[in-house]
């Protein structure tokens, strides 16, 4: 699982490698989880066949059990991105308060104005 993660560079920020590294972890639980629910079904259809129930019923029941695989993968990869979209969303928006509180310092470089970031240039270096 962990044979493509890879360390930072120095070309790129942490930011950057965070989001790498979190797509990455992402597409490999999707790929798990999809090839997993494949299995699944023909192992499932392997096993009604071998047990030789009545066809109806056998095909009533591999119905039922392949949605119910469905669903959970489906249901579990939703919950997973989900996770991750809001913690990317929660930390820009701790970084984006962070910056306005900064600014209202006047410690920083930015000056955020209806909710924009002006840099002001015309400031001498020494102030």
């Amino acid at each position: 699982m962990f044979m493509g993660m890879r360390s930072i560079s120095r070309d790129e920020s942490f930011i950057e490698y965070g989001l790498k590294m979190l797509m990455q972890v992402l597409i490999n639980f999707s790929m798990g989880l999809v090839m997993a629910l494949f299995v699944f079904i023909f192992g499932l259809w392997g096993i009604i066949s071998t047990y030789q129930a009545n066809p109806l019923t056998a095909l009533f029941f591999f119905v039922s059990a392949s949605s119910a695989a469905f669903a959970f993968v489906s249901t579990y990869l939703f919950a997973i991105y989900g996770a991750a979209a809001g913690g990317v969303v929660g930390v820009v928006k701790m970084a984006e308060s962070n910056m306005r509180i900064e600014a209202a310092r006047g410690g920083g470089r930015a000056r955020v104005r209806n909710g924009y970031v002006e840099r002001n240039r015309n400031r001498p270096h020494y102030q």
